[in-house]
């Protein structure tokens, strides 16, 4: 089968032989790619919704693989126990939800190997969040999908330093790779503060401090956006 682009970067991030969750799996089409192409031996596909879920369910039977995917109904990492699986897929949620989904995995997330997300939004303060939790980012994508920009990141435990501010809303593979995206995120970011600079302006409040640091801001990632190209 073939997955669409950001759920196909993704699963490339899996690494070869290790077993997933796929949290969130609606149609269960990361897990059913990475057991029917040989990536992954065994899988969890787990959703909070019973509809989604049955759909994975479907999905699995089509595919012949009842004995290498199991579907549950869970909230988040609930339905595992702790080294049942290597690493965890995460796609389509929002960062702040995301954030939730591990800190309240506890000892699951503690045993997991690797972490592989696509936030739809809040990627910076996952990325954030991961460090100061003592894991890294060891991989990232960046995919264009029907007109919008993804970004994909696998995470590893082992604590690093704690990346300069500005680096967590590019992601410090993508800024030392320059990857083929870059300049179209850094454009995203730029469009986004130039949004509240522009809410700051018209406020009847006295801005200024706050519009000066907004300026500079902007002016940094026009710098870093040049370095880049």
């Amino acid at each position: 089968m073939n997955l669409t682009g950001r759920l196909g970067a993704a699963a490339d991030l899996v690494p070869i032989g290790k077993c997933i969750a796929d949290i969130g799996t609606d149609h269960g089409y990361i897990p059913v790619y990475l057991c029917e192409s040989g990536i992954c031996p065994q899988a969890v596909a787990a959703d909070i919704a019973a509809g989604p879920l049955r759909a994975a369910q479907a999905h699995v039977r089509a595919a012949g693989l009842q004995n290498h995917i199991d579907c549950r109904l869970s909230d988040g990492l609930h339905c595992l126990s702790p080294y049942e699986v290597e690493g965890v897929v995460i796609c389509g949620m929002g960062g702040p939800l995301m954030q939730r989904i591990l800190e309240e995995a506890g000892s699951v997330w503690n045993s997991l190997q690797f972490l592989v997300l696509q936030p739809m939004s809040g990627c910076g303060s996952v990325r954030r969040f991961l460090y100061e939790s003592g894991w890294h980012i060891d991989a990232e994508e960046l995919v264009r999908e029907d007109g919008r920009l993804y970004e994909v990141l696998r995470a590893v435990p082992g604590q690093r330093e704690l990346l300069p501010l500005w680096m967590y809303d590019v992601g410090p593979v993508n800024w030392a790779e320059k990857a083929a995206l870059l300049s179209d995120l850094i454009d995203k970011i730029i469009r986004r503060k130039q949004h509240i600079l522009e809410g700051l302006r018209r406020s009847r409040r006295n801005m200024t401090m706050q519009i000066q640091v907004l300026e500079d801001e902007i002016k940094s990632w026009e710098e870093r956006k040049w370095q880049c190209s």
